[in-house]
């Protein structure tokens, strides 16, 4: 994108499984909370030179080895609250399910793909000097994005329901992911453009959502099928569970603010946004058939999967891409799962000091 986004290369759209409505008709959960609306930090830009390891998507790395999503964690000592989580989620975060087909799209461009206009109500996330922006209201004329023509994204031919984009754009390795309460185009009426530097360990400031309630991207988070197809996913995975479910004044890194609205009866052990499960090591899979659910099983033990947006369901749901690519027998087996086969490795909880 032009203006303070520069050079975009990564174009993103997901939205939250089953196409729930944002609780508020507008961001996820309620958006982003600039702190002050004009903001300047930067973390110094020191991850861009890290040598890409583990994911890659059009030749750029999905963050770097250290960002939270692609750290093991399957020798992570457990959390004193494991069994607390554990059975909050059984009481409150009803099922675990693979909902088929899956609604996440990336779309990848390359460096010379020609920008359009796009309309937005807010543009904020990292400059190519890994420094963090927010902008609104008139600060946006004139934007633009690479957005190709025949885009695809969440929900884009169902109205009234959360819509979400992701590009990535080649070279640049920046992604831009889009969130929309039923946009009216694909250049327009948007709520919400974050933009992201692939090669840096960017996190957003304390109080902000993205197009996550939890203010993380979401194209690690997704199951994708070419990971799937290669036979390793190399990053946690996302879960969506009940708000009801989840911690109102606390939330783990990556993740930028914590849960609930105010006033809500949200439980004192409920689980915070960032928070992360890992399968057990012994889970049984000898009632599984075929190859693609098995995948996930594999990243499920060795990276986990994060806790980053509440759903409007009373079920918990991953988020699967590339729409009715992957096999619908093998990959719903992942309903199979249960809370109990969860444990909860160590985390760092950061104390929010307000509901949002």
């Amino acid at each position: 994108m032009k203006k303070a986004w520069l050079a975009l290369t990564i174009l993103a759209a997901a939205c939250g499984p089953g196409g729930a409505a944002a609780t508020d008709g507008s961001f996820p959960d309620g958006g982003p909370v600039p702190n002050d609306g004009s903001m300047a930090l930067a973390d110094g830009g020191g991850d861009a030179a890290v040598v890409p390891s583990g994911p890659m998507f059009g030749g750029c790395p999905l963050f770097p080895p250290q960002y939270p999503y692609n750290q093991d964690i399957s020798k992570s000592p457990l959390d004193p609250g494991s069994a607390t989580y554990i059975a909050n989620l059984k009481a409150r975060a009803g099922a675990i399910v693979a909902e088929y087909p899956g609604g996440e799209f990336l779309n990848i461009v390359p460096a010379s793909q020609p920008e359009v206009p796009l309309m937005t109500a807010a543009e904020f996330g990292f400059d190519s000097n890994d420094a963090f922006y927010y902008h609104s209201g008139a600060a946006l004329a004139g934007l633009t994005a690479p957005i190709p023509p025949g885009v695809m994204y969440e929900n884009m031919n169902n109205p009234n329901s959360d819509h979400h984009m992701m590009i990535i754009e080649q070279g640049s390795c920046r992604l831009l992911e889009l969130y929309g309460y039923n946009p009216s185009s694909a250049t327009s009426g948007w709520s919400a453009a974050v933009t992201w530097n692939l090669g840096d360990s960017e996190q957003l400031p304390d109080g902000y959502g993205s197009t996550t309630a939890a203010g993380t991207p979401i194209v690690p988070g997704v199951i994708w099928y070419s990971e799937v197809m290669a036979g390793k996913i190399e990053h946690a995975v996302d879960i969506v569970i009940p708000g009801a479910a989840i911690a109102q004044y606390e939330y783990v890194k990556p993740a930028a603010r914590s849960g609930g609205a105010c006033g809500s009866p949200y439980p004192a052990d409920g689980f915070p946004y960032g928070g992360r499960l890992r399968l057990k090591a012994n889970y049984d899979t000898s009632s599984y058939t075929g190859t693609q659910a098995l995948v996930v099983i594999r990243a499920l033990q060795k990276y986990g999967m994060i806790n980053t947006d509440a759903s409007g369901e009373t079920r918990s749901s991953f988020r699967l891409g590339d729409g009715n690519m992957l096999d619908k027998a093998d990959i719903t087996q992942l309903s199979k799962l249960t809370w109990d086969d969860f444990e909860i490795p160590t985390m760092t909880v950061v104390q929010s000091k307000a509901c949002n």
